[in-house]
């Protein structure tokens, strides 16, 4: 089950003063074998929570630093509890179907802090039901997976599609606009329908988008600071704003921490390459009014080359299937109560790398005769300040803002007959600064309980450069904007209906005026039912919005003259035509209209069985229009992107707009005269791309007795999508497709864990893709991996932990490629890394 934890100040504002009998006398029956040790009292009573089936909502700076004594025996939820709670000065109050810490007055406990835990639910209104499920990733799963950073995290989801080999993308595999990686990051890419259709938040908050995308580098943030990660695959416009097509990333980092930890990481691939170092310190305290913590983490990892690969033989030998990457990462979160009800706290993110590739140009020559090698080096930078305040009326007010910055510079050398020759410089600029506020609070009570609404505003403005060569250009983009969110409870437990034993309507509405697109507004709708506790139904719908990258709008375009040839019949010899091909500053938003329909049974304490059906209709997707030329001229589905006999004036127009003005190969002289045809090929608003699937999820936590606790996680996701580019063409296979998310992803593991040990075993699957790119069709094998982690405590704070990533070495599918340029093996779907073992120690001071 997922158990939540929000700040007491807004529960109690919307339950009833008094707990029914009903309430009290469900929490007395029925009793429960216990046998935990001593332990933190967080960490107790969530165990304690999780066996009864419960929601635990406590605030963090009320239990920091205390213990919780031994519990055993056969006990009632209540004797369970007020006896872990025994001496630490608070005390509890039992709702059916929850338990509330409080203070020994029977106040709220630290009623000035911030929530525990910024739950991201789709929902701007604390305590909001989730219409859609989430996925909740603590970092003792993250633990026990055996994953180093969050990129790991998220390539280990079924619901997760690379987008391309991440961090490092294969050369001529994919769509440019969303494969793009120029500097090593990683990044969440729900539903496959690329990353920056995947909206990521630190602690409910957007930071700097990364290199050319709207994204942000979640290996920039260290792992020994995250809590949890928090993913709802549903769009979310209406609640958050651009980009949230495919769904929203929430990490959360840990808010109270006291002491210090350090850990080591040593790895490496038993193919060859990839040796992999990490450094992880973590440190952080907590008083009665606030905390902070503070994180380091160093990281290094070699390259794999493909003489290391033994299906990377039609490559060169030096050419580099995954990046030497290293990187230095710095993290500062901290809160403070400054009395009244206010609360001050404020995120920083600080990272640093360096990315090395090479790619030869032919198989049998060293790479420095033909060959190009690429050094990337890149910085970014985030500040986020939050001041909270709690206002009369059980009325809170937030306040934030954010600046942060992602610098980008790299440098291509190529080389020929042993020398450098031709070099291209990269350098790629984002600014990104925010304000914001808005209220939540109570509007007015119901039968069912209190009806709550969410508004706000702010002002957001991105700054973007970029300067490949000698092409340059610098843009901004602002935008103004204003939400409203309204939760209507139908029925509630307190009410005994039978069938409906809880209910509730969400209502969203967004509005955004941007810089370059104008006005665009949003809507979103949600529906939860639970006709009895066990099981919960949910249901979606909602529209959101994703704008063009200033990259993919601002970067120039190029114009070519060409005879006409084949591009249509009929027309006399000497005949040319004129196209532009690239960016487009015209561009508009994409859109998407988003359903969602969702099933959670809870039929025995402990095991969850969640199943959802999601369908997403993306229309104004931004593409080339044209796939190919030849015949154009001659289609009418292409009629409204010719211009047949162009005046001088719009060549003279085009050319002059273009990078590097008109590029002539046809020969000859231009001559406008000649000109039969402009051809408009620029990136446009143009396809139409459905996305629809089933997801299902097992989630079990058994006691075994003797404080040990087996835990089974699966996950599976089916998808299917397809896209349309033009109005009359036909509609082609995304999903299942080489170069695109195949239509089955799997994972499922099984953990046993004791007072000083985890085991935990993992199996993946990724079904097989066909490779469409040839008259005749190929199947490519998918791929079954298992993953083995076992972590023990040798001494007082020190843990060491064992791992093995993809235990059998299972290797991508070797594919069809036309040059020693192309990555042999279809690298949204596969890796190189192989089998991977390390070991980590890690020590709490």
């Amino acid at each position: 089950m997922s158990i939540r934890i929000r700040s007491l100040g807004v529960l109690l504002a919307g339950t009833a003063a008094c707990l029914s009998p009903q309430a009290a006398q469900a929490m007395q029956a029925p009793r429960q074998s216990y046998d935990l040790p001593a332990q933190d009292l967080g960490d107790a009573l969530r165990r304690v929570a999780l066996l009864a089936d419960i929601e635990l909502y406590v605030s963090a700076p009320s239990i920091a630093g205390k213990t919780a004594p031994a519990l055993r025996g056969e006990l009632t939820l209540r004797e369970a509890i007020e006896a872990l709670l025994a001496g630490s000065g608070l005390t509890a109050r039992f709702e059916e179907g929850s338990v509330i810490i409080l203070s020994s007055a029977g106040a709220p406990a630290a009623p000035t802090s911030e929530p525990a835990a910024i739950v991201v639910t789709g929902s701007r209104i604390a305590g909001a039901p989730a219409a859609a499920p989430v996925i909740d990733i603590s970092a003792e799963d993250i633990r026990n997976a055996g994953h180093a950073d969050l990129g790991e995290v998220a390539r280990s989801l079924p619901q997760n599609f690379g987008g391309g080999q991440n961090p490092g993308i294969g050369n001529t595999q994919g769509a440019a606009n969303e494969n793009v990686n120029a500097n090593g990051a990683s990044t969440f890419n729900l539903r496959g329908i690329g990353p920056n259709a995947t909206l990521t938040l630190i602690n409910g908050k957007r930071f700097a988008y990364s290199s050319v995308n709207s994204v942000i580098d979640v290996s920039a943030i260290p792992i020994a600071a995250v809590d949890r990660v928090e993913i709802m695959a549903d769009g979310a416009s209406a609640i958050y704003g651009a980009d949230a097509v495919a769904g929203v990333v929430n990490i959360l980092l840990k808010r109270d921490y006291d002491g210090v930890s350090t850990s080591v990481r040593l790895g490496a691939s038993t193919d060859g390459g990839n040796f992999q170092q990490q450094y992880n310190l973590l440190g952080g305290s907590a008083w009665s009014e606030g905390g902070i913590i503070a994180a380091y983490d160093y990281s290094r990892g070699t390259a794999i080359r493909a003489k290391d690969r033994s299906y990377a033989g039609a490559n060169n030998p030096d050419s580099t299937l995954y990046p030497d990457l290293s990187r230095h990462a710095l993290l500062l979160s901290g809160h403070q109560s400054l009395g009244g009800g206010v609360t001050l706290a404020a995120d920083l993110i600080y990272k640093r790398g360096r990315m090395k590739s090479a790619t030869g140009f032919t198989v049998a020559q060293p790479l420095r005769n033909a060959g190009l090698e690429a050094r990337t080096e890149f910085e970014t930078f985030g500040f986020a300040p939050t001041l909270s305040a709690d206002l009369s009326g059980s009325w809170k007010l937030n306040v934030g803002a954010f600046f942060g910055t992602d610098t980008t510079d790299g440098l291509s050398q190529n080389y020929s007959g042993g020398a450098p020759s031709s070099a291209t410089a990269r350098h790629f600029f984002n600014r990104n600064i925010a304000v914001e506020a808005g209220l939540e609070g109570r509007l007015f009570d119901l039968p069912a309980g209190a009806a709550r609404l969410a508004l706000g505003g702010g002002y957001r403005i991105n700054r973007f450069s970029s300067k490949i060569g000698t092409r340059s250009f610098a843009r901004s983009r602002r935008n103004h904007f204003a939400y409203g969110e309204l939760l209507l409870p139908l029925t509630s437990p307190d009410q005994h209906i039978a069938l409906a034993y809880r209910a509730s309507i969400t209502a969203a509405l967004r509005y955004e005026d941007y810089s370059d697109s104008g006005d665009i507004v949003t809507p979103k709708l949600g529906f939860v039912y639970d006709p009895i506790k066990q099981l919960r139904l949910g249901v979606s719908w909602g529209r959101s919005f994703k704008l063009p990258t200033l990259y993919q709008q601002y970067s120039g375009y190029s114009a070519l003259l060409v005879p006409v040839g084949g591009f249509g019949q009929g027309f006399p010899a000497g005949s040319t035509i004129a196209y532009a091909l690239g960016a487009n500053d015209r561009l508009g938003p994409e859109r998407s209209e988003n359903w969602t329909f969702s099933a959670t049974v809870r039929p025995l304490s402990g095991l969850a069985l969640t199943a959802s059906y999601f369908r997403i209709d993306y229309k104004d997707r931004v593409a080339p229009p044209l796939a190919s030329g030849a015949g154009v001229l001659d289609n009418p589905i292409y009629a409204d992107l010719v211009t047949r006999n162009p005046a001088p004036a719009l060549l003279d127009t085009i050319f002059d707009g273009a990078d590097g003005g008109l590029q002539n190969i046809t020969g000859a002289p231009y001559d406008p005269a000649r000109v039969v045809a402009f051809l408009d090929a620029r990136d446009r608003n143009v396809a139409r791309q459905k996305y629809r699937g089933v997801d299902v999820a097992v989630r079990y936590d058994a006691a075994l007795g003797s404080n040990r606790q087996l835990s089974l996680n699966a996950g599976a996701t089916w998808l299917d999508s397809s896209q349309q580019l033009l109005t009359g063409l036909p509609v082609t296979d995304l999903a299942g497709t080489i170069f695109h998310p195949a239509h089955f992803r799997a994972r499922g593991g099984l953990t046993l864990s004791g007072n000083n040990f985890s085991l935990s075993a993992f199996l993946n699957h990724s079904g097989a893709v066909t490779d469409n790119r040839r008259p005749a069709f190929i199947q490519i094998k998918g791929s079954t991996t298992i993953d083995l982690t076992g972590r023990i405590k040798l001494a007082k704070g020190t843990e060491i932990a064992l791992s093995a990533q993809n235990l059998f070495n299972s290797k991508p599918a070797p594919i069809f490629t036309t040059s020693p340029f192309d990555t042999p093996f279809d690298t949204t779907n596969g890796s190189a890394i192989g089998r991977f073992l390390s070991v980590t120690v890690r020590h709490d001071w």
